[in-house]
């Protein structure tokens, strides 16, 4: 009687996931299409960010800054769109991993936009994606089943080297973004980029933190957290770098060569993870 019961409960516990994955991935696949749709507008007709530079909203600097960070989240929401597609077919972790670390992206990029009052044509859009990209990792999460996870494992070398990977970002960057706040807060005038430093310092770099922590711990949960913030990292970086290069390259300041120094390092180290944590995360039915 007691198996029945158990079986049952388990029984309903897996299709809980099920639902809760299903849900994840619809969203995901919503705030794909939307993200698609806003960044191409953003690429296809500059106007849309210039003339909110000419209201005086934003600066020049977010102009180009914006249109580079179009250009990463096409193919960022197109690979999104095509693992949802995927996943809602055929349902794994390695797929769910990956969604919710592209995600996790969305939710950054639009979070600056929604922060610093980017108010184009599309800002009602924006905070559209805003919210289904953070309930999109919500339910991404409660699609895990945790309790499983100690089915996840990956090598020492590979868990060492994404947590101090993970550490390595707070400690290069909280210096750098308290020495660019510092003269702001003197001023009492807040930067083009200070939606940067709210987003790092409250909620990702913390983050950061404690996942490198359970993966020095070893904890189980580390195994598909680290998948989810390297991806995170990588995305990241690279929209910052390119952005950093874009803006010399088309915007109207010179290259800023300290910027790319830190972050193309970072984002070719991330890659390079990214390549090793899928190549070699197990999963043990």
């Amino acid at each position: 009687m007691l198996g029945r019961v158990h079986y049952f409960y388990a029984k309903k516990k897996s299709m809980n996931h099920h639902v809760k994955g299903r849900i994840a991935a619809f969203l995901a696949g919503l705030s794909a299409l939307l993200t698609l749709y806003a960044s191409l507008r953003g690429i296809l007709n500059q106007k849309l960010y210039t003339d909110v530079a000419e209201a005086g909203t934003i600066s020049s600097f977010l102009v180009t800054g914006s249109l580079a960070q179009d250009i990463i989240l096409v193919p960022t929401a197109l690979l999104l769109l095509v693992l949802t597609i995927r996943f809602l077919g055929k349902p794994s972790l390695k797929i769910l991993i990956l969604n919710l670390g592209l995600i996790s992206f969305i939710f950054y990029g639009y979070g600056l936009y929604v922060i610093q009052g980017q108010y184009t044509d599309l800002y009602v859009m924006y905070l559209a994606i805003f919210g289904l990209s953070l309930y999109t990792m919500i339910y991404g999460l409660l699609a895990v089943r945790w309790d499983e996870a100690s089915s996840t494992s990956l090598t020492k070398p590979l868990r060492a080297s994404l947590a101090a990977f993970l550490l390595l970002i707070p400690l290069v960057l909280i210096p750098v973004w308290l020495t660019l706040i510092f003269p702001d807060i003197l001023a009492h005038t807040p930067s083009d980029t200070y939606a940067v430093f709210i987003l790092d310092l409250c909620i990702v770099f913390p983050a950061l933190v404690i996942i490198a922590w359970l993966l020095f711990a070893n904890r189980p949960a580390g195994n598909i957290l680290g998948g989810v913030a390297i991806i995170k990292a990588f995305t990241i970086c690279l929209s910052v770098a390119f952005g950093e290069w874009f803006q010399g390259f088309a915007g109207n300041l010179p290259l800023n060569t300290g910027m790319l120094a830190i972050f193309l390092p970072l984002t070719l180290v991330s890659l390079a993870l990214v390549i090793w944590y899928f190549s070699q995360l197990k999963i043990t039915p």
